[in-house]
């Protein structure tokens, strides 16, 4: 609406609000660190992208940006972890933190990483701090991804075709949404219970039961995933966005290789481009493949977290 009466920078200041409200919901005490975030990452980027930072001053730099951004997610996920398993070894007695994990600081960390990159490489183009704001906070994403990059979001959010009313992309978000919204509810929510029960009482269970509540989480987590999926994208049609497909029936898959390719199909694809590709991917041996893939199989787990 405010599109129709030519307020583009206010619609954007009412979509971040409202982005930062949804976020703030969970736990008002995290809005700073997202905040934060957001103000570091985008005056690293900012200054990359304009050369401001030259020579071995950029490398520098963007190391400090990345080394901010992995710090914080490691503190978050990973440092009650560490005091637990030394308290654990070494019979010390280091108070947790029993640190809350922020709410999408994986997604958002790894969005702000491909920024950076982009602009230590030169690839990334200068875009206003409200519009990188919007980037990093569009809530139909924010929490459970997909990971996008800024290649393929500043440009959908500067495209003027994008601030009017589409009533054909409402339509298709409104169905998209929905059916997201039914495997969420409706499937995944009704066999958790089966799922919980289960893993609650592992070691008494009989065969049939073991396999009952496997194959109940396996639906479980299936659902779940791929609700989220559909409801963010749903949500993000609807106000013109495309968001990038992020799940294609992991279960049809024929092999393991076509599993990783169709299960959080973002993620892989930020391993591949941000990871694996710079270490050299396939191109130097059988061997430094094999390293390659096992260091992006562990940067995955790591990021998954601890638990």
């Amino acid at each position: 609406m405010l599109n129709n009466f030519k307020q583009e920078k206010l619609s954007k200041i009412w979509l971040v609000g409202m982005s930062l409200y949804f976020y703030a919901y969970f736990n008002t005490s995290y809005l700073y660190l997202i905040i934060l975030s957001i103000g570091i990452n985008y005056y690293i980027g900012n200054n990359l992208s304009k050369n401001n930072v030259r020579g071995w001053g950029s490398k520098y730099f963007f190391l400090a940006g990345i080394l901010f951004n992995i710090g914080m997610l490691f503190y978050f996920k990973y440092y009650d972890f560490f005091l637990n398993n030394i308290n654990a070894i070494f019979s010390a007695d280091f108070t947790l933190l029993k640190l809350i994990l922020p709410l999408g600081i994986s997604f958002f960390t790894f969005q702000q990483l491909s920024y950076l990159v982009d602009s230590y490489k030169g690839k990334g183009k200068t875009y206003d701090f409200l519009s990188y704001c919007l980037f990093v906070t569009f809530f139909p994403q924010l929490i459970a991804g997909p990971i996008v990059l800024p290649s393929e979001m500043l440009p959908q959010f500067e495209d003027h075709k994008n601030k009017v009313v589409n009533y054909e992309n409402l339509n298709r978000g409104l169905y998209l949404f929905s059916i997201g919204l039914a495997k969420k509810v409706l499937i995944a929510d009704s066999i958790s219970p089966f799922a919980d029960a289960g893993f609650d009482k592992m070691v008494s269970l009989t065969f049939i039961e073991a396999w009952l509540t496997s194959i109940s989480y396996t639906m479980q987590l299936y659902f779940d995933f791929s609700g989220y999926c559909d409801m963010a994208m749903g949500i993000a049609l609807m106000f013109n966005i495309i968001l990038p497909l992020n799940f294609n029936s992991p279960y049809k898959a024929t092999n393991i290789q076509d599993f990783w390719k169709r299960w959080h199909m973002t993620l892989g694809r930020f391993l591949t481009n941000y990871l694996y590709i710079p270490l050299g991917g396939n191109r130097n041996g059988e061997g430094k493949t094999l390293r390659n893939l096992l260091i992006v199989f562990l940067v995955s787990g790591i990021w998954h977290g601890a638990g």
